[in-house]
């Protein structure tokens, strides 16, 4: 009990979400500049900016770390810039440096890739334009020029502040954003040059320079809601998106309930002697004795069951916190540290409902349940990522996992989400199982033949199609942002996109369970699931066609870096579709087998 209490406690402290309010600096206060990895959308290798021993302080102690900057090993390091609220300064030296031909040829590997240096002020990444005056995260770290290299050693630092006294005397400020032009100047020319006559073989002054810009107003994140490539065409995304999404779900719920509607009163209008008529009709009444009959693979299916509710949970937390503002893209440490907290949290409602309907299934080894719902995922991810590591720590990059990241979670997973796991699966087992509207018999039905679109491939291939559809645009506007160093803030959007997707997979798993029950097909089970599971298989194949015709990884790490995360991210969105699905088929024929006397 210590042990959990002292992960928690871990936890707590570790939970940091900066940046969600201002912070405010009196006049002449030192403002915080940080130093983040640097990252290429050519590679999505990020790497530690001081591997190149540029002005690089004394102490480089790890800022701002949680549990999501840990596990995703993000850097956030001291520098050497002095910054001071509403004080100007110009050409201010940082440090002198004389490149050696090891770092010149680093450094030119880095430009050729097109690297560029994360940096944070008061929690807020800095921003810059690139040649074709748009806005960017980070600052390139030079330009080549055919065989010429030049590196950017100046930057002009424009901060925009808000006055937050209305007193002239002890004014205080708040930073809303940060934009920084970067320069290449040779020592013996103040001017800026384009790179052809100061190469970076050169000694060379590190400088900087600070402006403020005053602005009327307080909106900390609106300079960089501004960074999607398009938000015209975000917009008219969305729109799209909320228009399919809205005509599918009114469509087939109107569907279902029309349809139900006229099979129960018109048997309930017929007297008993001329119901048999309607046998071919009413098929779904006929297997009222085998419908609630478990399924083959029960354990398999309540650790799937369980875990896709942790995932639904887990996902409609952080989506409903980052659309009202809790959470914002760019602090990426942050997102996923409130994902893991909220995953371990979750782990007794994963537990509770594996073991809750592996005892409604009359399943016997309560112990393999409770393992299964607890180690499935996390040893999967664990494998998963595992490799991935590897692959990264061979190319020497930051965002390998150290062994202290890999102990804290060792220690989330066994002092948290374990016990919380087994209180859940305990209670499950107690409680008693809910009761059918009506019971199976000894010996099952045979099932007629069926038609061939309730076939596990075309069912699965139409229904999952129309899933993933209905928030196909939406994804392309997230795959582009993440997979290109991007920000996406449209999570209100998300978030109610979200929820129109599960209520679309709901309706199309009752859908193919109706014309299950409908063709006297009383394995219904795995199907509920399986349709609406295959949205994430959809999206594997769309990531495998977006990196074919959008992203150029050439080295084989970054490439199983992509595929791996793009698998671990279908299988989470196919869990969260099927589960729904599944729940939403139960509810449903429990319902319309309660609905009719039944002889």
């Amino acid at each position: 009990m210590n042990f959990i209490v002292l992960s928690m406690i871990y936890v707590i402290y570790t939970f940091d979400l900066p940046g969600i309010q201002q912070k405010v600096y009196s006049e002449g206060e030192q403002i915080a500049v940080l130093i983040n990895e640097m990252t290429s959308d050519s590679t999505q290798l990020p790497y530690d900016y001081y591997d190149l021993d540029i002005c690089k302080p004394k102490s480089t102690e790890n800022q701002n770390q949680n549990i999501g900057s840990m596990i995703l090993g993000t850097l956030t390091q001291q520098s050497k810039y002095q910054i001071y609220m509403n004080y100007e300064i110009m050409d201010q030296i940082v440090c002198v440096k004389d490149f050696t031909q090891t770092e010149q040829n680093n450094l030119k590997w880095f430009i050729d890739h097109d690297y560029r240096v994360n940096m944070q002020i008061d929690d807020l990444p800095i921003l810059s334009r690139d040649y074709l005056n748009n806005t960017i995260i980070g600052v390139p770290l030079g330009v080549r020029n055919i065989n010429q290299y030049s590196f950017y050693n100046h930057y002009n630092f424009l901060i925009e502040i808000y006055n937050t006294t209305k007193s002239e005397i002890n004014q205080t400020f708040s930073i809303n954003s940060i934009i920084v032009e970067f320069e290449s100047k040779c020592m013996d020319s103040s001017e800026i040059d384009s790179g052809i006559n100061c190469p970076i073989n050169q000694m060379m002054n590190i400088t900087y320079s600070v402006k403020y810009l005053m602005t009327n107003s307080s909106n900390r994140w609106s300079a960089y809601l501004n960074i999607v490539t398009d938000s015209d065409q975000q917009w008219v995304s969305i729109s799209i998106t909320f228009t399919i999404t809205l005509f599918l779900t009114f469509l087939i719920a109107w569907f279902i309930r029309f349809t139900i509607k006229r099979d129960v009163l018109k048997f309930e209008a017929l007297p008993q002697e001329e119901s048999d008529g309607l046998i071919d009709q009413m098929g779904w009444k006929q297997i009222s004795r085998d419908v609630f009959r478990p399924p083959s693979g029960i354990l398999f299916l309540s650790v799937l069951i369980g875990t896709g509710i942790q995932f639904t949970i887990m996902t409609i937390c952080v989506f409903f916190f980052s659309s009202i503002g809790f959470l914002y893209s760019a602090h990426t440490g942050n997102l996923a540290t409130f994902v893991i907290v909220i995953y371990a949290f979750t782990g007794s409602l994963n537990g509770f409902y594996s073991s809750k309907f592996y005892k409604y299934f009359k399943g016997e080894y309560w112990l393999l349940c409770t393992l299964g719902s607890n180690l499935a995922f996390p040893v999967m991810a664990l494998f998963v990522f595992g490799i991935e590591n590897i692959a990264l720590m061979f190319e020497e990059s930051s965002s390998g996992l150290d062994f202290k990241s890999g102990i804290t979670f060792i220690a989330l997973q066994l002092g948290i989400q374990t016990p919380l796991n087994l209180l859940g699966s305990f209670i499950g087992f107690k409680l008693e199982s809910p009761k059918n509207p009506c019971k199976y018999g000894q010996i099952a039905q045979e099932i007629p033949q069926q038609p061939f679109y309730m076939d596990y491939f075309y069912s699965c291939l139409i229904g999952g199609l129309i899933c993933f559809i209905s928030v196909g645009l939406e994804i392309s506007q997230v795959m582009q942002l993440i997979w290109k160093n991007s920000y996406y803030e449209f999570f209100v959007s998300l978030f109610f996109t979200a929820i129109l997707l599960i209520i679309i997979s709901a309706e199309v798993s009752i859908l193919t369970v109706y014309l299950l029950l409908q063709n006297q097909n009383h394995r219904w089970w795995w199907k509920a699931f399986f349709v609406p599971f295959t949205s994430g298989v959809y999206l594997f194949i769309y990531s495998i066609q977006y990196y074919l015709d959008s992203l150029q990884f050439t080295r084989f790490s970054t490439i199983l870096y992509y595929f791996g995360t793009m698998y671990m991210v279908s299988l989470c969105l196919g869990l969260i579709c099927g589960t729904v699905g599944f729940l939403a088929s139960h509810i449903f024929v429990k319902k319309i087998y309660s609905m009719i006397k039944l002889d």
